[in-house]
């Protein structure tokens, strides 16, 4: 009988257990922390740095658009000349050559 009781088991360190109920008793303060580092390291920094090079990028943009724009109306204007059947006609009629248009007036 005496050699039953005589195995005892060892009892757990405490220290480990104390530390995971310290984190978890502290968990409302280090979890909003660890989300607001998360955002301005992950996100926020990132996204600021990206608008001021956008922002420094803007003329140049806004430049080529107006070009690119006014390059639109003229090939615009262009298309819809060429879809007119008398400017087609014009147009042929200046390119012959003028004795041709004489002769084809009398």
């Amino acid at each position: 009988m005496l050699r039953a009781m005589a195995t005892v088991r060892p009892i757990p360190s405490p220290l480990p257990i104390r530390i995971f109920k310290s984190a978890i008793s502290w968990s409302p303060v280090w979890v909003p922390a660890l989300l607001f580092w998360q955002i301005s390291v992950g996100g926020l920094r990132p996204a600021l740095a990206e608008q001021k090079r956008l922002e420094q990028e803007r003329p140049r943009v806004e430049e080529r658009h107006e070009e690119t724009s006014q390059e639109f109306e003229v090939m615009s204007a262009e298309h819809r000349a060429w879809d007119d059947p008398v400017y087609r006609e014009r147009r042929r009629r200046a390119a012959r050559p003028d004795d041709e248009a004489e002769a084809g007036t009398r």
